[in-house]
């Protein structure tokens, strides 16, 4: 891809969890925060290969993170929504779209779903105090629990 002119798209899927972690779910969470690093890394190493011009592809290839909230898919299928008005389920063929879209369109960037998506980094810069009202309302930690005793 690099070493073609026309370059590409690399499309990275994390999720949500990526920055907000969970209850029950720590090596789901912890394998897409590590997804989050990957592209942030590999964006910049990238973008420093076009400002070179030493690979030709580098000023044509395109990233586009994927950062989801809960997916219609069979991993999750049995898992009920601990809020549809905090964190709505997202269809898959919905996501595929938007990434289709954007990657026809030859775009940079983040697509995220649903709305709640876009912000969930925030959480982050909140006091702990808020962090663990807003994770209480959502339902996020738990979730899982009910999940977690089937797959043992």
């Amino acid at each position: 891809m690099l070493s073609s002119p026309n370059g590409g798209t690399i499309v990275t899927v994390s999720s949500v969890l990526g920055h907000l972690g969970a209850s029950h779910l720590t090596d789901y969470t912890a394998s897409k925060a590590a997804l989050l690093a990957f592209h942030t890394s590999l964006r910049s190493e990238i973008a420093q290969l076009a400002e070179r011009a030493s690979h030709p592809g580098a000023a044509n290839t395109k990233m586009i993170l994927v950062k989801p909230g809960q997916l219609s898919t069979a991993m999750f299928s049995t898992l009920k929504s601990p809020s549809e008005f905090f964190g709505p389920v997202v269809q898959a063929r919905d996501l595929a779209r938007e990434v289709v879209d954007a990657i026809e369109q030859g775009r940079n960037g983040v697509v995220s779903m649903p709305t709640y998506a876009w912000l969930i980094e925030w959480l982050g810069v909140l006091p702990v105090s808020l962090q663990r009202a807003a994770r209480w309302m959502s339902g996020v930690d738990g979730a899982m629990r009910s999940f977690g005793s089937k797959r043992e």
